[in-house]
């Protein structure tokens, strides 16, 4: 227990607004999105501003022997972000600033910097980050991406850490006195040791970022009778002309685009517009995802795909590549408005619940090219045979799969019409908070879809898929060497104790 004492340095070192015990706070620090009943309460949560005061408040914590869980967003639903132990919440949200290199093709970024305020410091210099950011990336962080090992961390080129004592390291080309963030390699990879650590390791209070131009791409969609064919069909793209490939069964295909409020619309409108340079064609755009809708009425999935190039030549070829291979595959062509769309406006949470407000959560894993479509008909048969239960609790299934190089990820997502947490009130929308919050508790479906995660889990990795944020939910990587490093990194084990079984 932290000793009043050491409190009141906290205040004096951090101030008075960086220290939160407001029980309400309290109880959304040990949140996720689908919490197990194991997390504890936190002593206090921690905010503080920059390296400096995230150093000073590690040193005292240290001389305390408390437990640090470093958390930014808190979007996962690992209970990877939570503490399981009593201890203290250090929350990123605070460290937001930006530095963008433009001449260097670098950017560095608080942790608790969302993605989007990235986005919008990018723009004037026509610049993107080599990272994909997440659909959530509105509000989820830069640096709890970096925790939870978000596909494209290879995007990640320097970090500043502050370890368990309260030193301070810097990893890539900033390990060198004076030098600039430019290069990752120097040495040893010490970026890709705190990259996916689920905090275990340090925290991190600054993100490099590889920058690259936006370049050009071009937008292509399919209809495909079974998943089974749309993973064959993105492994024969990946072993040809790359691009990425998105693919939705039909359910998630109309959650996607048959109930957009006017509201979104207009939004939608304006942001395919600004890309497009043209508010008509725009308009066309938009009104073509109703037209998708209706189009895949006689199609259960929809591949989505995206040419890129530097040139619109380059993007062009690609997506003709790309074109040839899903029309030899049986896929019928439909409007691309759905790519066109979700690049127009990348980033939402109004997806962390269904179009009625029914809960959501995802399992995911990420598969190697010759195991998808057999992993994806493995995961149908664990529905299939519990298809009893699914229909009593009115469970529903959507699919995703996506890919943007040489591997499938498979993401089935669960929803059920059950009780909303404070964190969902927290990012929800007014008006989908009046909406959605007084949905009664459904502990038996919970229970279900629970079981069913587990499940889906278990037969992915039969077939040698991998997960990001690994946190309580996924096996880690096997052998003794991450505990090795954390014997090093942290002796005293006090760095979000137990995840990734550390």
């Amino acid at each position: 227990m932290t000793e009043p004492g050491t409190l009141q340095t906290l205040r004096n070192a951090l101030g008075s607004a960086a220290i939160i015990t407001d029980p309400a706070e309290l109880a959304l620090a040990a949140a996720d999105i689908l919490p197990d009943g194991n997390a504890v309460i936190p002593t206090f949560v921690l905010r503080p501003r920059n390296t400096e005061e995230a150093a000073a408040a590690m040193r005292l914590l240290a001389q305390d022997g408390m437990a640090v869980v470093p958390r930014g967003a808190g979007l996962s639903y690992t209970g990877g972000v939570v503490p399981y132990t009593s201890g203290v919440v250090i929350d990123t949200a605070a460290m937001t600033d930006i530095t963008v290199v433009a001449d260097d093709l670098y950017a560095i970024a608080g942790a608790g910097c969302t993605w989007e305020a990235l986005a919008a410091a990018l723009k004037p210099h026509g610049l993107r980050p080599a990272a994909a950011p997440p659909i959530s990336g509105s509000h989820s962080t830069i640096g709890g991406a970096a925790s939870q090992s978000v596909s494209g961390s290879e995007g990640f080129i320097g970090l500043t850490v502050v370890l368990a004592e309260g030193s301070v390291i810097r990893t890539g080309a900033w390990t060198t006195p004076g030098a600039v963030p430019f290069w990752r390699h120097y040495g040893p990879d010490l970026t890709g040791l705190f990259i996916g650590d689920c905090g275990a390791f340090g925290v991190k209070t600054e993100i490099v970022l590889r920058l690259l131009p936006p370049g050009h791409k071009r937008f292509a969609s399919f209809g495909f009778q079974s998943g089974v064919e749309v993973a064959q069909t993105i492994v024969a793209l990946q072993r040809g002309p790359g691009g990425k490939a998105l693919a939705f069964d039909r359910a998630r295909a109309e959650s996607a685009t048959g109930s957009m409020e006017v509201g979104e619309a207009l939004r939608t409108v304006a942001a395919v517009a600004s890309k497009a340079g043209s508010f008509s064609q725009a308009v066309k755009d938009v009104v073509g995802l109703r037209r998708a809708r209706d189009e895949l009425e006689e199609a259960p999935w929809s591949l989505h795909i995206t040419g890129e190039g530097a040139t619109v030549a380059l993007a062009e070829a690609q997506l003709d590549a790309m074109r040839r291979i899903c029309l030899k595959a049986g896929g019928d062509e439909i409007p691309p408005a759905v790519p066109q769309a979700l690049d127009a406006r990348p980033f939402s949470v109004r997806g962390m619940v269904g179009q009625q407000g029914e809960r959501w959560v995802p399992v995911h894993g990420h598969l190697p090219l010759s195991a998808a479509p057999i992993c994806l008909q493995a995961v149908e048969a664990v529905f299939a045979d519990r298809a009893a239960d699914i229909q009593r609790h009115n469970i529903r299934i959507n699919w995703l799969l996506s890919s943007a190089g040489a591997y499938v990820t498979m993401e089935p997502m669960f929803y059920w019409c059950d009780a909303l947490d404070p964190l969902h009130m927290k990012y929800l929308s007014e008006r989908n908070r009046a909406r959605f919050g007084n949905t009664p508790a459904n502990p038996e479906a919970r229970a279900c879809v629970s079981a069913l995660r587990v499940a889906v889990r278990d037969a992915m990795d039969q077939h040698g898929a991998t997960h990001s944020q690994i946190g309580r939910f996924y096996a880690p990587p096997r052998g003794d060497m991450l505990a090795r490093i954390k014997a090093v990194l942290d002796p005293q084990h006090r760095m979000n104790p137990g995840v990734m079984g550390l």
